[in-house]
């Protein structure tokens, strides 16, 4: 049996999936998000760039939510 708590607070974990280059990744992608969003924009197609913002929840999701219950 696992020795790790599978209700444990998931605000107090330590490390996250990606380690530190995992943060710096979900740290800059609302950035990637915004210059995509313009950039498709202007080139006419703003009715479909507003889905580069769905970047930001699935990279959080990726670092900080995935995998998280395995020992490393």
């Amino acid at each position: 049996m696992s020795d790790q708590d599978p209700y444990e607070n998931p605000l107090t974990r330590k490390t996250t999936s990606g380690g530190r280059a995992g943060v710096v990744i979900a740290s800059l992608v609302p950035f990637v998000a915004l210059a995509l969003f313009f950039l498709f924009g202007f080139a006419g197609c703003w009715s479909w760039s507003w889905i580069f913002f769905l970047l930001i929840p699935v990279s959080g999701i990726i670092v900080y939510g995935v995998g998280r219950n395995q020992q490393r």
